[in-house]
């Protein structure tokens, strides 16, 4: 019994372990707080190694992943664990971003997405939308899963991931378009 466990442990390591950062990245978007974040990841490495019995060999291990972090959080919003957004300053970037990475990520695209794409602005304009409208976009244009996957994920059919997305591009154009016209004033 105890090679089989240690066996499970080095497979489930190994299958795991390219997607630590993406989903502690993905869980930081989706709670907007570093602490909350890696409850969420630690839980979701928790729950899929205890039912990686149910991972079918040959599947996307990552979908599967992002599925139980998705539940995960969506859960915890349900249970009430959902915790006051708040900013520490000792976290806080050197534009007075909460989005801080090292330096040595220079290259990685996450990164640069994170730190130069994705402003203020459309960081409030994500935080802005409605837990189902920005779980869609994050799920699809952040995490490039696609339709089906975030289907799958949320749990929902497919067209409703299709209008999520829509529906919450949209409101993210309409809030940065807001934005530029109060800029121009």
């Amino acid at each position: 019994m105890r090679f089989f466990e240690k066996s499970k442990r080095k497979e489930f390591e190994k299958l795991a372990k390219p997607y630590m950062k993406p989903l502690y990245q993905a869980a930081l978007r989706m709670t907007r707080q570093r602490e909350w974040a890696e409850d969420l990841v630690q839980d979701t490495l928790i729950r899929a190694y205890e039912r990686m019995e149910l991972f079918r060999a040959g599947t996307n291990f990552r979908a599967w992943l992002f599925t139980i972090l998705t539940n995960n959080y969506l859960n915890d919003c349900e249970r009430g664990r959902r915790r006051p957004l708040t900013t520490s300053f000792d976290v806080m970037g050197a534009d007075g971003s909460i989005w801080e990475f090292p330096a040595s990520e220079e290259n990685d695209p996450v990164a640069v997405l994170m730190t130069h794409v994705l402003e203020e602005q459309l960081q409030n304009a994500l935080d802005a939308l409605a837990d189902e409208f920005r779980l869609a976009v994050l799920l699809v244009d952040m995490e490039e899963m696609s339709y089906q996957e975030a289907a799958d994920a949320l749990n929902v059919p497919i067209g409703t991931i299709r209008s999520r997305v829509s529906r919450g591009r949209f409101q993210i154009r309409q809030y940065l378009g807001k934005q530029s016209e109060i800029e121009m004033r």
